[in-house]
């Protein structure tokens, strides 16, 4: 998988050490995690773990979480994740390839989680010759589908994730 993909207004850089500062800044908005898991914000010591495993997924599967950089200005406005789906997600098998994106609120509507969700799942197809990639959504999150519609994906089932939560699956495949 290419260590950094870049589009027409983002780079997409593989996560660092140094990113747990903005996991942690996007982790305590109630309005990005409303949708994550139960909902809560994350504690500082909660970011600074998921950091660590994301780091972890890389440094196994040479792919995984990759910051959101715009080009125009530098400004660090999210991120966006491939990595192995993991247990605990009824009716889907841990080695899939899990897309997601998490964006600072100020950047929502501008069409950037689209944009880059797009870029790295063209990635995972050529580079890790993945047959589709899947997203665990919250029913509610209207944004986060209009993304996964935009990119390709469609609605599959509703199924329960861990903790408990009630998750629509979203998968586009190769031919998408």
């Amino acid at each position: 998988m290419a260590q950094t993909l870049q589009t027409e207004r983002l780079l997409l850089r593989p996560w660092t050490s140094e990113d747990v500062g903005l996991l942690s800044a996007l982790s305590s908005i109630p309005r990005v995690t409303r949708y994550i898991g139960i909902g809560h914000t994350w504690t500082a010591l909660k970011a600074m773990t998921v950091s660590d495993r994301a780091l972890a997924h890389w440094r196994e599967r040479g792919f995984g979480w990759r910051v959101a950089v715009l080009l125009t200005t530098g400004d660090e406005i999210g991120l966006v994740a491939l990595n192995r789906m993991g247990d605990g997600t009824a009716g889907l098998d841990p080695d899939e390839h899990e897309i997601g994106w998490w964006l600072a609120p100020e950047h929502w509507g501008h069409g950037y989680a689209t944009e880059g969700a797009r870029a790295v799942a063209a990635d995972a197809y050529t580079d890790l010759h993945a047959p589709h990639v899947t997203a665990r959504i919250h029913p509610e999150n209207r944004a986060s589908i209009a993304v996964a519609t935009a990119i390709g994906m469609h609605f599959e089932f509703n199924t329960v994730a861990e903790p408990g939560v009630l998750v629509s699956i979203y998968r586009a495949s190769v031919r998408a």
